[in-house]
């Protein structure tokens, strides 16, 4: 697949910034969004934009106690794939526990980390990324099954995804020196390349000790797509599963604004007005996006509702700790709070957690008695938190946008 003459194929359809395949079907669905255009009114509900908000107690066992940070939360077919620490937890719709993969160590099919995982669309098959290795599993009733171990190249992604409906793989590695050949990489289970986007965007690095962003490659799923944005990129790509070809999705308009590999290299300095997407999260009807806008020496946060359907923009307020807090005016329970920079958003939905005393609290509380929702809403949540132990794991926030 690495002859020449594929090489020179794909640095021809190679798109750096805005360009697009000359696919007219697919050019007439990429979306076009202005970043730096001003946004309508604050988001501050979440009626605002979604139709159903749901509260799911994770079942508390031995096996599945979880405290604190929860790195990725996953939803396939009616299931629930939480990344904690080292090992990977899968609960049932209502939030039973059925097992869990604790296999961190040195061997060949274990792990000393995860840094990424998937789940295949048929909920057959897990993914795990681990630095240079790729670790598959089989899903079945009662755990997950070791199947092969794919041994990878420098450099190392980052992201993994399975395409949905293949058996291919979606790597995406951010470019932690500058110099890597590729930024986005398609394989198949046996490990060989099915395609792959050249980097356009090299650069040397001149200042020893850059800053890194885990972030610099933005991954996501919409339907049976996935997606992906490069650092220095206006474009969100996805891959195409008729020919397996990188095609764009969406336009970002930054006016020529987003930071470039010269400043990354350090070539450059950081110019007022530099812009800088952080975050990408995609619905049947909403873009969700956060990007930086650098204003004397400092990042101004900007979080973005984009309505598909209207093409109108409009704003989401950010705390101190970064995250977004936005009233339940559906269920009547405390804020949805969350961080769009963390893999808290799958199949369409948006997720957040709350400790078990904190939901205790807040019911037992004067905001839950006067916020003005149905009986039945506020019954449902006051036998959820009653049934809680302080101690027991947090509850599970899902919320579906409306379409």
């Amino acid at each position: 697949m690495k002859t020449k003459l594929l090489i020179l194929v794909m640095i021809f359809f190679c798109s750096c910034g805005s360009k697009r395949t000359n696919d007219s079907s697919t050019s007439n669905s990429v979306i076009k969004i202005d970043l730096l255009s001003e946004p309508g009114p604050k988001v501050q509900k979440l009626s605002e934009f979604a139709a159903n908000v749901e509260y799911i107690p994770l079942q508390t066992t031995d096996n599945s106690l979880m405290g604190g940070f929860i790195s990725k939360i996953v939803i396939m077919d009616k299931r629930f794939y939480v990344l904690y620490r080292f090992e990977l937890l899968c609960f049932d719709k209502e939030g039973k526990f059925l097992f869990k993969l604790n296999n961190a160590g040195r061997g060949p099919e274990e792990y000393t980390y995860i840094s990424d995982f998937d789940i295949s669309s048929d909920n057959k098959n897990l993914t795990i990324l681990t630095g240079k290795k790729i670790l598959l599993y089989g899903i079945y009733d009662t755990g997950f099954t070791f199947q092969k171990s794919i041994i990878l190249k420098d450099p190392n992604p980052w992201r993994v995804s399975i395409v949905p409906e293949t058996n291919f793989a979606f790597l995406a590695i951010p470019p932690w020196r500058g110099t890597e050949p590729t930024l986005s990489l398609l394989i198949n289970t046996a490990g060989d390349t099915i395609h792959f986007k050249p980097n356009c965007y090299k650069y040397k690095m001149v200042k020893k000790n850059n800053s890194r962003a885990l972030n610099e490659m933005l991954v996501y799923s919409i339907g049976n797509m996935i997606c992906f944005k490069e650092e220095f990129s206006d474009t969100v790509f996805y891959v195409d599963t008729k020919d397996n070809v990188f095609k764009p999705r969406l336009v970002f308009d930054s006016h020529g604004t987003l930071s470039t590999a010269e400043m990354r290299g350090g070539l450059k300095t950081l110019e007022k007005n530099t812009t800088f997407i952080g975050s990408i999260f995609e619905t049947s009807r909403y873009v969700f996006y956060w990007y930086d806008k650098w204003q004397q020496e400092r990042p101004i946060n900007n979080l973005i509702l984009y309505d598909k359907t209207t093409e109108k923009k409009y704003k989401l307020d950010i705390n101190n700790e970064l995250k977004v807090e936005l009233k339940d005016d559906l269920s009547g329970g405390p804020d949805f709070n969350i961080n769009f920079l963390n893999h808290y958003c799958s199949g369409g939905k948006l997720f957040s957690f709350v400790e078990a005393i904190t939901l205790k609290k807040y019911v037992a509380g004067e905001d839950f008695r006067n916020i003005k929702v149905s009986d039945l809403k506020k019954g449902e949540l006051k036998k959820i938190a009653d049934s809680l132990e302080e101690t027991d794991n947090p509850v599970l926030i899902v919320v579906t946008p409306k379409k």
